[in-house]
């Protein structure tokens, strides 16, 4: 935990209304412009490039959004490198950057539970940890120090961008710990949690790291619902989004009244947890009340944190 409160995201609804089927971008920059007014620390927003609904493209949706913000930070959460090219990748995030001075922060993953997306980008899904280390390594010398030539350069440079690795298995544990300048876990208890964490931590003690800066946060699926079936509510509407066949169970989703919401958050901060990336589970017609409220009711109580 830290003493000032826990960094606080909103994520974008960039995947397709599941109620229409329609992208709508006006309501991704309306969302991002709410959330700034209301103190959000950032705006984050899904990446992949297949999917069951459709979504925008990563990167050019935050451009979209950067033009039309000023202060609050941005970033995917989480980025396939594995999937890109990482000289074009780190062009594209150098220039994000120079238009968002100090406010990109790139949440990074391996991906896999669309294999068709590594398919029809040529990558077997067996290397796609390996692709996303070496993409990582690559994109971050190419910010730091351009192209490593003496006649050309690919900048923008941006040596300052943090970058936050995903994973809740002890691989991807063990290489946010090595490689990370944070973690963001996904649908773990606020137990599962803390236990990753602690790993993260030990991990970086053995490396040496444990004086570095180091975040460790969540995604966490939520919906403010006055209903008693708050969190079935939640999951069903997640596996909407996702069309995960299996589902995922209640217990993992953050809902209720916005003071039940408030104090499951409180779990996970008392777990270590000092970033939150809500992710409203109604991406359909409710999506913008459900942003509303999270600002109105939740957010001042959980910024509050200490």
């Amino acid at each position: 935990m830290t003493s000032a409160g826990p960094v606080v995201g909103l994520m974008l609804a960039t995947v397709a209304n599941p109620d229409t089927g329609e992208v709508d971008t006006a309501r991704v920059v309306e969302a991002a412009l709410r959330a700034e007014a209301a103190g959000f620390d950032g705006v984050h927003v899904g990446d992949h490039l297949l999917h069951p609904h459709p979504m925008l493209e990563s990167v050019v949706t935050l451009s979209a959004v950067a033009a039309r913000t000023t202060t609050i930070s941005l970033g995917p959460c989480v980025l396939l490198m594995g999937l890109r090219s990482p000289a074009a990748l780190a062009k594209q995030l150098g220039t994000l950057a120079a238009f968002a001075p100090g406010r990109l922060r790139v949440g990074v993953g391996v991906g896999g539970e669309y294999p068709a997306e590594f398919e029809v980008a040529g990558v077997p899904l067996s290397e796609r940890g390996r692709r996303m280390e070496l993409a990582l390594s690559q994109v971050q010398a190419l910010l730091r120090s351009g192209s490593g030539r003496a006649d050309a350069t690919i900048a923008p440079g941006a040596p300052d961008v943090p970058f936050l690795l995903a994973g809740w298995k002890e691989p991807s544990l063990r290489r946010a710990a090595t490689l990370g300048d944070g973690w963001i876990g996904y649908l773990l208890t606020p137990d599962g949690f803390a236990r990753r964490r602690a790993f993260l931590l030990d991990h970086r003690e053995e490396l040496g790291r444990a004086e570095l800066p180091f975040s460790t946060g969540m995604l966490v699926p939520v919906h403010v619902d006055l209903s008693g079936r708050a969190q079935a509510n939640a999951a069903a509407a997640w596996a909407k989004i996702t069309q995960s066949e299996a589902g995922f169970p209640d217990r993992l989703f953050v809902a209720g009244r916005p003071h039940d919401v408030v104090e499951q958050l409180r779990s996970y901060w008392e777990a270590g947890c000092d970033e939150f990336v809500l992710g409203p589970a109604d991406q359909g017609g409710g999506y913008l009340d459900q942003v509303d409220i999270l600002a109105r009711e939740v957010l001042p109580r959980v910024k509050a944190f200490a």
